[in-house]
């Protein structure tokens, strides 16, 4: 989808990069001093940051936990939480949430209104008032810093969920992945650093940071590393599970095995037909 502009202002600027029913994902930059909202819960899906610029400092209920850029956050359901910008300069993130919960229209919605009806407006998008027992433990939060994750080859799993998988692949001039498809999952890509050329259905798309490239259920999708130098991107399956099969598959090829069909089809990784 075309990048959607909802705030613009000197103070913040917040656009919707992605709005489906299994992901929403918005960036935004926030000024010095610009707070996101009060401390809340989502009860029916995940809250994740990606820090592209700044310092981002995530308040959970076990204190401020400060993020730089590379930095990835998961929150997951009834842990109460909000966020801020502490740093001198801009904050520049991405946020995803998932299930989408309609949070695209959430946030087309919410300027203007009265306090009440802001509320009233947050609730019926899955975003609530911290509970009175104080919700669940943070600990059960994921936070990963620049360069942290579970590293396997070219890539990085910063979070493995039901909801989503979310991967950090680097790819060297030349190398990527060839074309396949998933049917029951939508496959991301956000260009982080580089060049890149996307195989989208029977479009070629290059691709420079920043980009944003959706791959629905049924679309044939590759990329390679089309530029002289490596090239980073965010990966983001949705509905989870993709994590899960990058493990399983390093594990076989470890032991010199080559997966069968039936193996591919298990983790909705189809070639093309």
């Amino acid at each position: 989808m075309e990048t959607v502009v909802v705030t613009d202002t000197p103070r913040r600027h917040v656009s919707i990069r992605l709005a489906l029913d299994d992901l929403v994902m918005t960036e935004s930059r926030y000024a010095a001093g610009e707070r996101g909202p009060d401390p809340h819960v989502h009860r029916l899906h995940v809250d994740c940051f990606y820090v592209l610029g700044g310092t981002f400092t995530l308040f959970l209920a076990d204190g401020d936990h400060r993020l730089g850029p590379g930095s990835f956050a998961l929150v997951p359901p009834n842990v109460v939480h909000a966020f801020r910008n502490d740093g001198p300069g801009d904050l520049h993130f991405l946020n995803l949430h998932a299930p989408g919960m309609g949070f695209d229209r959430y946030v087309r919605e919410i300027g203007g209104t009265g306090e009440e009806f802001r509320v009233e407006l947050a609730a019926r998008y899955d975003q609530h008032p911290p509970p009175d027992d104080g919700g669940l433990d943070p600990e059960t939060a994921i936070l990963s810093g620049s360069g942290a994750g579970e590293r396997i080859d070219d890539t990085l799993i910063k979070a493995a969920r039901p909801e989503l998988s979310v991967l950090e692949i680097e790819l060297e001039p030349g190398a990527g992945v060839a074309g396949h498809l998933h049917r029951g999952h939508h496959d991301t890509f956000v260009v982080l650093d580089g060049e890149l050329r996307f195989d989208l259905g029977e479009d070629d798309v290059e691709a420079a940071s920043g980009t944003c490239i959706a791959a629905s259920p049924g679309i044939v999708h590759g990329v390679r590393n089309t530029g002289g130098r490596p090239a980073r991107l965010l990966n983001v399956h949705a509905p989870g599970g993709f994590a899960e099969y990058r493990r399983e598959l390093a594990v076989l090829r470890d032991a010199g095995i080559e997966p069968d069909a039936a193996f591919f089809a298990r983790h909705d990784v189809f070639d093309p037909a």
